[in-house]
């Protein structure tokens, strides 16, 4: 039987209503005044938040959960590639923004 590997590709835009939201920190002794919304984000992304900020994405006929493989901070977006397994996309139908353009000129 062959294994079906799902990935999944997440943009989120940063500097908006939805990414400036309140995320409670893992450990409230640390202050975490002085980070960055963008900061702030990242880390409730790597704690977890994602199944419960966009729960639609999350629906799984097979129920294997989606591990967050990758999350890279860029200027005003956070890339995040999410799946079962460490499969790196390919870079002709991938949604991250440098790898797209780079394939752009290719075509």
């Amino acid at each position: 039987m062959k294994n079906i590997f799902t990935t999944m590709e997440i943009l989120l835009m940063t500097n908006t209503k939805f990414s400036a939201r309140e995320y409670a920190g893992m450990n409230e002794n640390q202050p975490s005044k002085n980070k960055s919304e963008h900061s702030k984000l990242a880390e409730a992304c790597w704690n977890g938040i994602i199944p419960y900020m966009l729960p639609e994405l999350f629906e799984e006929a097979n129920n294997k959960p989606f591990i967050l493989w990758q999350l890279e901070e860029c200027n005003h977006l956070l890339y995040m590639q999410l799946g079962g397994n460490n499969i790196a996309p390919d870079p002709a139908f991938t949604i991250h923004p440098l790898v797209f353009v780079e394939n752009v000129n290719q075509n």
